[in-house]
């Protein structure tokens, strides 16, 4: 069965990240919730795509240089008022519900990681009995190994998850090719990959099902890209048109 997953909350609905698109994701027939996860200069973590708030909100400045106070002090553009979401809110939006969560760990401005967010992303999603109920994504396979060791050092494993999940830009794989991906993914011990909708095809899909790796896709973003995607038949896809998606998995 190929899965929805409302990216950022359903972005060409409503705000992205915020907890309006949260809200309105929560009630619609999809399977989960796309969202990213950023680490605050006070470790807190939360819900936002840009490692910047210059684009969303009134502000500007890196997430990681700001407390989480200085952070609240700004507004998200469009959100009739809203300031960005923690990890811990956006869980308690869909918890009550049945739509799961598929979580990308991002990292600073600067390409490095957050000190110490993979761990405190497990042990809020193992707090709130989420861990089971999340696919976890990356465009950097250390943070996923990162997060692997941070569910080891809690005595648990990756086969906890939903999904254990590296994104492939384009660019990635133009660089190195299928067969470096395939070598990368190994080398990490990731098994699943997400592509960008409109590179993958049946071809693609046969090459990495030979090698045991399943094949998910984002930014299926129109009606005929979704309908693409339950053809392929790949295990979930992101879309930031949901309504788009239902109507396509309709018929």
């Amino acid at each position: 069965m190929t899965l929805i997953a409302s990216h950022r909350g359903g972005s060409h609905l409503w705000p992205e990240n915020t907890r309006l698109a949260f809200s309105e994701t929560a009630k619609l027939d999809v399977d989960l919730v796309e969202f990213d996860v950023h680490q605050t200069r006070d470790d807190k973590l939360v819900v936002h795509h840009d490692a910047l708030i210059d684009r969303m909100t009134d502000g500007k400045g890196a997430i990681a240089d700001l407390s989480h106070d200085e952070l609240m002090r700004h507004i998200v553009i469009g959100s009739g008022g809203e300031t960005i979401p923690t990890l811990a809110e956006t869980i308690d939006i869909f918890g009550p519900s049945p739509v799961d969560l598929r979580l990308e760990i991002k990292t600073r401005l600067d390409g490095k990681p957050y000190a110490g967010m993979e761990g405190r992303i497990a042990d809020e999603l193992l707090a709130t009995d989420m861990l089971k109920r999340t696919m976890l994504t990356s465009f950097a396979l250390p943070r996923l190994e990162a997060f692997s060791a941070a569910l080891e050092e809690r005595g648990l494993n990756v086969g906890e998850l939903l999904g254990l999940i590296f994104l492939c830009s384009p660019q990635t794989a133009a660089q190195i090719g299928w067969r470096g991906i395939l070598a990368a993914l190994g080398r990490f011990g990731v098994h699943e990959i997400a592509l960008r909708a409109d590179t993958i095809d049946a071809e693609v899909m046969d090459l990495f099902r030979k090698s045991g790796v399943t094949v998910h896709g984002w930014a299926a973003h129109t009606s005929e890209a979704a309908r693409a995607m339950f053809r392929l038949g790949v295990a979930s896809f992101t879309t930031d048109r949901p309504d788009l998606a239902i109507a396509a998995k309709r018929g």
